[in-house]
């Protein structure tokens, strides 16, 4: 409500107001040179400006509240890609761009606010339509809408008007993606599949062994070739390796061909499968599909040793499995495994898992003695079963005092200084959300490492390492206080969640462990081991010290050479801690790359290798989905138009008018900044003054 208001209590005011009255009284009572009346006035100028001083050292102010409407906003997308253009001429592109103009006009009129953004890839562009271009290689819609939400979210949005040809590269399909407010799609383009031959995808193992045979698997699309023969090559390096045949049976369908390669050389190698043109295609350009494989001569094993049946193996597993450089063998001591690989006396491995061990019952007590001599690292998990004493003297990273059985529920607090390697923000935020999981209870005495996440007991989080890394006399290890990792594993399938954190988590535990020490004082890698076409490659430079401290300000020359032996010089300066130079605008192909610098006056180098995979086209699938726009109009309340007939949406729009949002702000006004007052105590003044000064009071 508006009013008027004081900083203090209105008593004050009553106590003011009684001493202007008695400070007047006293100034005016002693017999004057003027006349009663006059007098009279003179008091009553004297005691208003009075009165007024003192209300104004009370602070009033005057509160109003304002209100203001937010019209509904209609938020056009339109998908700017190049499979827009594919089909449909730059005139019926120009005429579809006219019509939004005019529609939103209409809109307008109906009392909606609108907005227009392009949709860039997984991104959103608020953009004017004159700008589009329709030239981006990827579309991912369900981001691109749950982004324009997101945007929107502290406004008004009351729809999305989403202008596309349905065709995604990127990405789940929207037709999952929830949303708040209906979604109005618009189809353009040609839904009548063209007369073509296309490799969809060619399937192969990232990863091969140097010496092995492995399969690669193309998925060649038909459209109106029935009878016609198809020859397929299979290509590496500009040689064809092999080549295959097959008659087309049906008038539309795909067929697999399978070649069979094999791993003779180390390191990244391309493949490239070719389907020969046929007459009256639709295209030519997607009848050839590369895939990338890197060579490796072997897996590291890893030997997982547990107590006994435990939900944490599967989750290992996972975790482990999900780099396929790592091979993991299961030893339970008294159970034999119908399925997987068990110990094998005669292996060379590179990291011991040890869950629940060493445990009170000294199971395995001579493996585990001998396995400690060969300097493998340990992964420490403990658990119910771990004889904690035993474990205080075998492990160099941590200490538990005074365990009596007790019990702490704890979940998961990341230390952002951990720097032994990087784990992903949005992945450490999912983890920390996840079940608490339970601890011994004790004093924990950090021996040597670091800790990568603390326990945190309800909002408190404690001193207590959960997961601690580091490395003793060259040998690295790791303690997990605690089992449970399964627990977090199903809470985010239970979550939908396509993040894969506590996969990845152990994933980077078991890599950071089996990864030999790097005692080079100069290393140059890339982040990733491969890059599409549209994303810059990042390198990633570390300079040590004789005492292995990082230094910077150290010129790199960095030289990149392609797969025709073209070379491409860079320089740059590592300039501060985690520093990353990006290399753009590099061709599909597969890189090596010589970086050096001088430390101590002495030259350094580091070599690595990279593949650039070139992003499937857009243009390469002509054929718009109106089916799916139809489908994710209905399943947000929305409606379906042809890009020809785009009339009825600003009809339903202004028949199911949006609602406006009210907005009420309240505004506080100190009276005492108003010139008015101001202005009224000068004239009191004045006026008191210029009546003295005519009847001789001065």
């Amino acid at each position: 409500m508006n009013g008027l208001y004081i900083e203090y209590s209105w008593w004050w005011m009553f106590f003011g107001i009684l001493s202007c009255a008695l400070a007047t009284y006293f100034f005016y009572t002693k017999k004057q040179v003027w006349s009663i009346s006059i007098n009279r006035i003179l008091i009553l100028l004297r005691f208003s400006v009075l009165s007024v001083v003192i209300f104004l050292l009370l602070d009033p102010m005057f509160k109003s509240i304002e209100r203001y409407f937010e019209k509904p906003i209609i938020s056009f997308v339109i998908d700017n890609s190049e499979s827009m253009k594919a089909t449909v001429t730059k005139e019926n592109l120009n005429n579809l761009l006219e019509s939004l103009v005019k529609t939103a006009d209409r809109i307008k009129e109906e009392g909606y606010d609108t907005k227009f953004y392009n949709l860039a890839g997984d991104k959103i562009e608020e953009n004017d339509l004159a700008s589009l271009e329709f030239d981006y290689k990827v579309t991912n819609i369900s981001k691109s809408i749950q982004k324009l939400e997101e945007v929107n979210e502290h406004e008004n949005l009351a729809g999305i008007t989403l202008v596309t040809d349905g065709i995604f590269n990127q990405g789940f399909s929207p037709l999952f993606v929830p949303s708040v407010v209906p979604i109005y799609t618009v189809g353009i383009g040609d839904t009548i599949p063209q007369i073509d031959l296309q490799v969809k995808e060619v399937y192969a193992n990232k990863i091969a062994y140097l010496g092995n045979k492995f399969p690669v698997i193309a998925e060649i699309v038909n459209e109106g070739f029935m009878g016609k023969e198809v020859e397929v090559t299979l290509s590496s390096r500009g040689r064809k390796i092999a080549k295959k045949r097959y008659k087309i049976n049906s008038e539309k369908g795909f067929e697999q061909v399978k070649f069979t390669v094999d791993a003779k050389k180390k390191g990244y190698q391309k493949f490239t499968v070719s389907a020969k043109a046929l007459d009256g295609e639709f295209s030519t350009e997607n009848n050839t599909k590369s895939i990338y494989i890197e060579v490796i001569e072997g897996k590291e094993k890893i030997l997982l040793v547990a107590n006994a049946p435990h939900p944490d193996i599967k989750a290992i597993r996972a975790g482990i499995e999900s780099n396929k450089n790592y091979e993991l063998h299961v030893y339970i001591p008294g159970i034999k495994l119908k399925n997987g690989k068990g110990y094998d006396k005669n292996s060379k491995y590179d990291l011991v898992i040890l869950h629940e061990y060493p445990n009170v019952k000294r199971k395995a007590a001579i493996l585990l003695k001998e396995l400690a001599k060969k300097q493998i690292p340990f992964w420490y998990i403990v658990g119910d079963r771990t004889d904690i004493n035993t474990f205080n003297k075998m492990n160099s990273l941590l200490s538990i005092e005074g365990y009596r059985g007790q019990k702490d529920k704890v979940t998961a607090a990341f230390d952002t200084k951990f720097s032994f390697f990087t784990f992903p923000s949005d992945k450490k935020q999912l983890i920390e959300k996840m079940s608490p999981i339970e601890v011994p209870f004790g004093e924990y005495k950090l021996k040597s490492g670091t800790a990568l996440m603390y326990q945190q007991i309800g909002a408190v989080k404690t001193s207590k390492p959960l997961l601690i890394l580091g490395e003793t006399g060259g040998v690295k290890s790791a303690v997990l206080v605690g089992t449970g990792l399964w627990k977090w594993r199903l809470q985010e399938s239970f979550l939908q969640s396509d993040e894969q954190a506590t996969d990845e988590l152990i994933s980077k535990v078991v890599q950071y462990l089996s990864t030999k020490t790097d005692k080079r004082r100069f290393r140059v890698n890339t982040t990733n081991s491969e890059y599409s076409d549209i994303e810059d490659v990042v390198i990633e430079t570390e300079v040590y010290n004789d005492i292995y401290e990082s230094i910077y300000g150290h010129t790199i020359d960095l030289v990149v050479k392609n797969e025709k032996g073209e070379t491409t010089s860079f320089t740059y300066l590592n300039s501060a801690p985690y520093f990353k130079y990006h290399l753009s605008d590099l061709e599909e192909g597969v890189y090596s790359f010589v970086a050096s610098t001088e430390i101590d006056g002495k030259k350094e180098y580091s070599t690595g290798s990279f593949a650039i995979k070139e992003m499937a086209l857009e243009a390469l699938n002509p054929t718009a989905n109106f089916s799916l726009l139809r489908g994710v109009a209905d399943k947000s309340g929305g409606v379906y138009y042809n890009a020809d007939d785009m009339s009825g949406l600003s009809d339903l729009l202004a028949t199911n008018k949006a609602s406006q949002r009210i907005h009420a702000e309240e505004k506080y006004k100190e009276l005492g900044s108003n010139m008015w007052i101001l202005g009224l105590m000068f004239i009191l003044l004045f006026s008191e003054w210029i009546i003295r000064k005519l009847h001789g009071g001065f």
